[in-house]
Protein backbone atom coordinates (compact mmCIF):
# COMPACT_ATOMS: atom_id res chain seq x y z
CA UNK A 1 0.00 0.00 0.00
CA UNK A 2 1.34 3.50 -0.80
CA UNK A 3 0.91 6.33 1.56
CA UNK A 4 1.16 10.00 0.43
CA UNK A 5 1.26 13.40 2.21
CA UNK A 6 0.25 16.44 0.58
CA UNK A 7 1.71 19.40 2.86
CA UNK A 8 -0.27 22.56 1.86
CA UNK A 9 0.19 26.32 3.09
CA UNK A 10 -0.59 29.97 1.81
CA UNK A 11 -0.05 33.87 3.70
CA UNK A 12 -3.84 33.44 3.83
CA UNK A 13 -5.44 32.77 7.35
CA UNK A 14 -4.79 28.76 7.36
CA UNK A 15 -6.43 26.46 9.64
CA UNK A 16 -4.54 24.23 12.31
CA UNK A 17 -4.98 20.13 12.35
CA UNK A 18 -3.62 19.34 15.96
CA UNK A 19 -2.93 15.89 17.22
CA UNK A 20 -1.70 14.37 20.05
CA UNK A 21 1.75 14.12 21.23
CA UNK A 22 0.94 10.25 22.35
CA UNK A 23 2.96 7.58 19.93
CA UNK A 24 0.44 4.43 19.34
CA UNK A 25 2.62 1.46 17.90
CA UNK A 26 0.05 -0.96 19.05
CA UNK A 27 -2.03 -1.43 15.46
CA UNK A 28 -3.83 1.34 16.10
CA UNK A 29 -3.64 3.98 13.15
CA UNK A 30 -6.75 4.55 11.44
CA UNK A 31 -6.73 1.79 8.84
CA UNK A 32 -3.21 1.72 7.30
CA UNK A 33 -2.16 -1.40 7.35
CA UNK A 34 0.61 -3.41 6.13
CA UNK A 35 3.70 -1.73 4.53
CA UNK A 36 3.23 1.90 2.89
CA UNK A 37 5.43 4.37 0.94
CA UNK A 38 4.85 7.91 2.30
CA UNK A 39 5.72 10.65 -0.37
CA UNK A 40 5.67 14.22 0.29
CA UNK A 41 4.61 17.08 -1.62
CA UNK A 42 4.76 20.90 -1.32
CA UNK A 43 1.93 22.72 -2.66
CA UNK A 44 3.27 26.32 -3.08
CA UNK A 45 1.73 27.49 -6.15
CA UNK A 46 3.09 31.34 -5.46
CA UNK A 47 6.65 31.06 -4.64
CA UNK A 48 7.51 34.12 -2.50
CA UNK A 49 10.63 36.14 -2.83
CA UNK A 50 13.05 37.47 -0.44
CA UNK A 51 12.48 40.70 0.88
CA UNK A 52 15.04 43.59 1.00
CA UNK A 53 15.28 44.24 4.16
CA UNK A 54 14.32 48.17 4.08
CA UNK A 55 11.89 47.99 1.66
CA UNK A 56 7.64 47.42 2.14
CA UNK A 57 6.92 43.60 1.61
CA UNK A 58 5.58 43.20 -1.61
CA UNK A 59 4.62 40.03 -1.52
CA UNK A 60 2.21 38.30 1.30
CA UNK A 61 3.97 34.50 0.98
CA UNK A 62 5.79 32.51 3.73
CA UNK A 63 9.63 32.24 2.76
CA UNK A 64 11.08 28.69 2.64
CA UNK A 65 14.24 28.58 3.87
CA UNK A 66 14.14 24.99 5.62
CA UNK A 67 12.03 22.32 6.21
CA UNK A 68 12.08 19.12 7.89
CA UNK A 69 9.33 16.65 7.22
CA UNK A 70 9.06 13.44 10.70
CA UNK A 71 7.34 10.11 9.92
CA UNK A 72 6.81 8.31 13.16
CA UNK A 73 6.07 4.53 12.71
CA UNK A 74 6.93 1.58 14.13
CA UNK A 75 8.76 0.93 10.66
CA UNK A 76 10.48 3.11 8.39
CA UNK A 77 10.13 6.14 10.17
CA UNK A 78 12.71 8.66 9.47
CA UNK A 79 13.07 12.55 9.01
CA UNK A 80 14.07 14.47 6.00
CA UNK A 81 15.87 17.74 5.91
CA UNK A 82 16.02 20.73 3.19
CA UNK A 83 17.92 23.66 3.40
CA UNK A 84 17.16 26.46 0.60
CA UNK A 85 20.99 27.22 0.82
CA UNK A 86 21.32 23.41 -0.60
CA UNK A 87 19.76 24.05 -3.86
CA UNK A 88 20.26 25.47 -6.94
CA UNK A 89 16.49 27.94 -6.18
CA UNK A 90 13.32 27.18 -3.92
CA UNK A 91 11.62 25.84 -6.69
CA UNK A 92 14.68 22.54 -6.60
CA UNK A 93 14.00 22.57 -3.36
CA UNK A 94 10.39 22.06 -3.64
CA UNK A 95 10.72 19.47 -6.16
CA UNK A 96 13.92 17.38 -4.02
CA UNK A 97 11.28 16.96 -1.38
CA UNK A 98 8.50 15.85 -3.65
CA UNK A 99 10.37 13.02 -5.15
CA UNK A 100 11.37 11.53 -1.82
CA UNK A 101 9.98 8.72 0.17
CA UNK A 102 9.05 7.14 2.76
CA UNK A 103 10.10 3.89 2.00
CA UNK A 104 8.76 0.30 3.96
CA UNK A 105 6.48 1.80 6.17
CA UNK A 106 4.42 -0.07 8.47
CA UNK A 107 1.99 1.01 11.73
CA UNK A 108 2.41 5.12 11.01
CA UNK A 109 1.31 6.96 13.80
CA UNK A 110 2.20 10.63 12.85
CA UNK A 111 3.61 12.93 10.74
CA UNK A 112 5.06 16.51 10.52
CA UNK A 113 6.15 19.26 8.89
CA UNK A 114 8.64 21.99 10.47
CA UNK A 115 8.72 25.11 8.03
CA UNK A 116 11.59 27.24 9.45
CA UNK A 117 12.01 25.90 13.17
CA UNK A 118 12.56 22.97 14.93
CA UNK A 119 9.53 23.52 17.29
CA UNK A 120 6.01 22.83 17.49
CA UNK A 121 5.41 25.46 19.79
CA UNK A 122 5.92 28.67 22.04
CA UNK A 123 7.62 30.67 19.70
CA UNK A 124 8.76 33.97 21.09
CA UNK A 125 9.88 37.30 19.65
CA UNK A 126 13.41 36.19 19.86
CA UNK A 127 12.17 33.51 17.04
CA UNK A 128 11.07 36.08 14.54
CA UNK A 129 11.98 39.41 15.01
CA UNK A 130 14.99 39.14 12.63
CA UNK A 131 13.14 36.49 9.89
CA UNK A 132 11.70 38.62 7.23
CA UNK A 133 8.67 36.23 5.81
CA UNK A 134 10.32 33.43 7.01
CA UNK A 135 8.07 32.75 10.11
CA UNK A 136 8.03 28.93 11.53
CA UNK A 137 5.51 27.15 10.58
CA UNK A 138 4.58 23.63 12.26
CA UNK A 139 1.37 20.88 11.71
CA UNK A 140 0.43 17.16 11.81
CA UNK A 141 -2.10 14.90 11.71
CA UNK A 142 -2.44 11.43 13.40
CA UNK A 143 -2.74 7.96 10.88
CA UNK A 144 -6.57 8.01 12.15
CA UNK A 145 -6.58 11.36 10.21
CA UNK A 146 -5.12 10.26 7.05
CA UNK A 147 -8.69 10.42 5.49
CA UNK A 148 -10.07 7.68 2.43
CA UNK A 149 -7.24 5.97 0.57
CA UNK A 150 -7.72 5.99 -3.39
CA UNK A 151 -5.79 3.79 -6.17
CA UNK A 152 -5.17 6.77 -8.70
CA UNK A 153 -2.99 5.40 -10.66
CA UNK A 154 -4.71 1.75 -11.54
CA UNK A 155 -2.28 -0.38 -9.97
CA UNK A 156 -4.06 -2.10 -7.05
CA UNK A 157 -2.42 -0.08 -4.71
CA UNK A 158 -4.13 1.94 -2.38
CA UNK A 159 -2.62 5.92 -1.58
CA UNK A 160 -3.63 8.11 0.75
CA UNK A 161 -3.78 11.85 0.76
CA UNK A 162 -2.22 13.71 4.05
CA UNK A 163 -3.31 17.25 3.73
CA UNK A 164 -1.34 19.48 6.06
CA UNK A 165 -2.49 23.17 6.59
CA UNK A 166 0.21 24.64 9.20
CA UNK A 167 -1.28 27.75 11.04
CA UNK A 168 0.48 31.36 10.55
CA UNK A 169 2.41 32.12 14.04
CA UNK A 170 3.42 36.31 13.48
CA UNK A 171 2.53 39.15 12.09
CA UNK A 172 4.88 41.99 10.55
CA UNK A 173 4.34 45.55 11.45
CA UNK A 174 5.97 48.02 8.58
CA UNK A 175 6.46 51.73 9.33
CA UNK A 176 7.54 54.32 6.56
CA UNK A 177 7.02 58.18 5.59
CA UNK A 178 8.12 59.35 9.29
CA UNK A 179 7.92 63.52 8.52
CA UNK A 180 8.13 66.55 10.33
CA UNK A 181 4.94 68.23 9.58
CA UNK A 182 4.55 71.62 11.57
CA UNK A 183 0.73 72.02 11.47
CA UNK A 184 1.34 75.46 13.23
CA UNK A 185 3.30 78.62 13.42
CA UNK A 186 5.25 79.46 14.99
CA UNK A 187 7.47 76.14 15.24
CA UNK A 188 8.01 74.70 18.90
CA UNK A 189 11.57 75.15 18.34
CA UNK A 190 14.72 77.26 18.25
CA UNK A 191 16.46 74.55 16.39
CA UNK A 192 16.27 71.35 14.19
CA UNK A 193 15.30 68.52 16.69
CA UNK A 194 16.92 65.22 15.91
CA UNK A 195 15.52 62.19 15.30
CA UNK A 196 17.22 59.46 17.28
CA UNK A 197 14.95 56.45 16.08
CA UNK A 198 12.21 54.69 16.29
CA UNK A 199 11.44 51.39 18.96
CA UNK A 200 8.43 49.15 18.99
CA UNK A 201 7.61 49.05 22.53
CA UNK A 202 5.18 47.15 24.58
CA UNK A 203 6.18 43.58 23.28
CA UNK A 204 5.53 40.20 25.05
CA UNK A 205 8.42 38.96 26.20
CA UNK A 206 10.87 42.35 26.01
CA UNK A 207 11.62 44.22 28.76
CA UNK A 208 10.41 47.71 28.14
CA UNK A 209 13.01 50.39 27.92
CA UNK A 210 12.79 53.88 29.33
CA UNK A 211 14.19 55.84 26.93
CA UNK A 212 16.23 55.66 23.65
CA UNK A 213 18.26 52.91 23.08
CA UNK A 214 19.64 51.42 19.44
CA UNK A 215 20.46 48.31 21.84
CA UNK A 216 16.84 47.43 21.94
CA UNK A 217 16.00 44.62 20.67
CA UNK A 218 12.90 45.95 18.21
CA UNK A 219 14.37 49.34 17.38
CA UNK A 220 16.01 51.23 14.62
CA UNK A 221 18.43 53.85 14.78
CA UNK A 222 18.81 57.08 12.58
CA UNK A 223 20.09 60.34 14.16
CA UNK A 224 19.36 62.94 11.94
CA UNK A 225 17.86 66.54 11.73
CA UNK A 226 14.57 66.22 11.71
CA UNK A 227 13.57 69.11 9.57
CA UNK A 228 10.16 69.87 8.16
CA UNK A 229 8.86 68.28 5.33
CA UNK A 230 7.58 69.26 2.16
CA UNK A 231 4.81 67.18 0.14
CA UNK A 232 1.92 65.12 1.65
CA UNK A 233 0.76 61.95 2.36
CA UNK A 234 -0.44 60.57 -1.00
CA UNK A 235 2.66 61.79 -3.13
CA UNK A 236 5.52 61.11 -0.31
CA UNK A 237 7.52 63.58 1.97
CA UNK A 238 10.43 65.42 1.53
CA UNK A 239 12.43 64.55 3.79
CA UNK A 240 11.07 61.08 5.23
CA UNK A 241 12.49 58.23 7.05
CA UNK A 242 13.86 55.72 6.42
CA UNK A 243 14.42 57.56 2.92
CA UNK A 244 15.11 55.16 0.94
CA UNK A 245 12.47 54.68 -2.34
CA UNK A 246 9.46 52.03 -0.51
CA UNK A 247 11.99 52.12 2.47
CA UNK A 248 10.52 51.18 5.90
CA UNK A 249 10.88 49.61 9.71
CA UNK A 250 10.12 46.19 9.93
CA UNK A 251 9.20 44.53 13.07
CA UNK A 252 8.03 40.83 13.65
CA UNK A 253 6.07 40.25 16.50
CA UNK A 254 4.25 37.52 17.79
CA UNK A 255 0.27 38.59 18.55
CA UNK A 256 -0.53 38.66 21.89
CA UNK A 257 -3.25 41.04 24.21
CA UNK A 258 -0.43 43.34 24.30
CA UNK A 259 -0.90 46.06 21.54
CA UNK A 260 2.35 46.85 20.19
CA UNK A 261 3.52 50.77 20.79
CA UNK A 262 5.42 52.85 17.84
CA UNK A 263 7.61 55.07 19.91
CA UNK A 264 9.68 57.83 17.80
CA UNK A 265 12.54 59.12 19.74
CA UNK A 266 14.14 62.87 19.61
CA UNK A 267 16.75 65.02 20.98
CA UNK A 268 18.36 68.45 20.83
CA UNK A 269 15.30 69.73 21.90
CA UNK A 270 14.99 73.30 22.31
CA UNK A 271 11.39 75.25 23.60
CA UNK A 272 10.94 78.78 21.31
CA UNK A 273 9.69 80.12 24.76
CA UNK A 274 9.93 83.60 23.06
CA UNK A 275 6.24 82.98 21.39
CA UNK A 276 3.05 83.48 23.70
CA UNK A 277 1.80 79.87 23.02
CA UNK A 278 5.03 78.49 24.18
CA UNK A 279 6.10 80.91 27.04
CA UNK A 280 5.08 78.55 29.87
CA UNK A 281 6.71 75.01 28.47
CA UNK A 282 9.62 74.17 30.97
CA UNK A 283 11.16 71.03 28.59
CA UNK A 284 13.90 69.09 30.67
CA UNK A 285 17.54 69.80 30.26
CA UNK A 286 18.28 66.94 28.63
CA UNK A 287 16.68 68.02 25.70
CA UNK A 288 14.36 64.49 24.86
CA UNK A 289 11.35 63.95 23.48
CA UNK A 290 9.13 61.62 22.58
CA UNK A 291 5.79 60.88 20.15
CA UNK A 292 3.74 57.59 20.84
CA UNK A 293 1.45 56.02 18.81
CA UNK A 294 -2.18 55.88 20.18
CA UNK A 295 -4.01 54.17 17.84
CA UNK A 296 -3.71 52.39 15.01
CA UNK A 297 -6.93 52.84 12.55
CA UNK A 298 -7.91 51.08 9.67
CA UNK A 299 -8.91 54.01 7.09
CA UNK A 300 -11.89 52.08 5.17
CA UNK A 301 -12.88 48.67 7.73
CA UNK A 302 -14.95 46.74 5.69
CA UNK A 303 -16.96 44.80 7.80
CA UNK A 304 -14.58 41.64 7.65
CA UNK A 305 -11.42 43.41 8.72
CA UNK A 306 -13.43 45.57 11.30
CA UNK A 307 -14.62 41.95 13.22
CA UNK A 308 -11.03 40.63 12.77
CA UNK A 309 -9.41 43.28 14.16
CA UNK A 310 -11.99 43.94 16.95
CA UNK A 311 -12.29 47.60 14.89
CA UNK A 312 -15.53 49.13 16.12
CA UNK A 313 -17.09 52.33 13.54
CA UNK A 314 -13.88 54.92 14.77
CA UNK A 315 -11.79 52.07 12.98
CA UNK A 316 -9.44 51.73 15.92
CA UNK A 317 -7.91 48.41 15.42
CA UNK A 318 -8.01 46.29 18.65
CA UNK A 319 -5.81 43.24 17.86
CA UNK A 320 -3.17 42.12 15.36
CA UNK A 321 -4.10 38.68 14.35
CA UNK A 322 -1.25 36.08 13.05
CA UNK A 323 -1.02 36.03 9.42
CA UNK A 324 -0.83 39.75 8.45
CA UNK A 325 1.46 42.35 7.00
CA UNK A 326 0.46 46.02 8.83
CA UNK A 327 1.90 48.79 6.61
CA UNK A 328 1.67 52.65 7.58
CA UNK A 329 3.19 54.69 4.68
CA UNK A 330 2.86 58.23 6.21
CA UNK A 331 3.87 59.37 9.78
CA UNK A 332 2.58 62.95 9.95
CA UNK A 333 4.73 64.37 13.80
CA UNK A 334 3.95 67.92 14.53
CA UNK A 335 5.58 69.48 17.25
CA UNK A 336 2.52 69.08 19.62
CA UNK A 337 3.00 65.22 19.21
CA UNK A 338 6.28 65.31 20.69
CA UNK A 339 6.33 65.51 24.70
CA UNK A 340 8.96 64.98 27.28
CA UNK A 341 8.06 61.86 29.08
CA UNK A 342 8.44 58.22 27.57
CA UNK A 343 4.78 58.62 26.68
CA UNK A 344 4.72 61.66 24.25
CA UNK A 345 2.09 64.09 24.35
CA UNK A 346 -0.64 62.53 25.38
CA UNK A 347 -3.13 65.47 24.59
CA UNK A 348 -2.01 65.54 21.26
CA UNK A 349 -3.29 63.13 18.28
CA UNK A 350 -1.72 62.77 14.63
CA UNK A 351 -3.23 60.01 12.50
CA UNK A 352 -1.73 58.26 10.01
CA UNK A 353 -3.44 56.07 7.05
CA UNK A 354 -4.09 52.79 7.43
CA UNK A 355 -5.33 50.85 4.41
CA UNK A 356 -6.59 47.39 3.49
CA UNK A 357 -5.16 45.53 0.66
CA UNK A 358 -6.37 42.09 -0.13
CA UNK A 359 -5.31 38.96 1.35
CA UNK A 360 -3.20 39.99 3.90
CA UNK A 361 -1.32 42.96 3.70
CA UNK A 362 -3.12 45.44 5.97
CA UNK A 363 -2.20 49.80 5.60
CA UNK A 364 -2.78 51.66 8.42
CA UNK A 365 -2.95 54.81 10.13
CA UNK A 366 -1.62 55.35 13.57
CA UNK A 367 -3.00 58.05 16.60
CA UNK A 368 -0.07 59.41 18.37
CA UNK A 369 -0.22 60.57 22.07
Amino acid sequence: MKLKSLIMFSAAALAFAACSNDEDFNGNNGGVEGLANVSVNISDPVLSRAIPAASFTETTEVTLNTVKVVLTAQQGGDTHEYALADYENRQAMLDAIKAEEFKGVRNPSKLEVFINTDKASGWTVNDVYDKVLAEPLYDSKSASEFGTPVDTDSDGVKEYTVTLEPEHTMARLEFGGIAHVDTKEPCMFTNDITIDGVILDNVTGLTTPDGWSADYLLSAAIGEKFTEATGDAENGYTPSWPGTEKGCYAFNIIPDSNLPILKVCFSNIKINTAAAEYSGIIWPSDGLGYATVKNYKLANPSANYASLFGAGADGIIKNFPKGYIYQVKSLEIPDQAIGEGWQGNEDVHVVAIVDVKPYVIVEGTVEWN
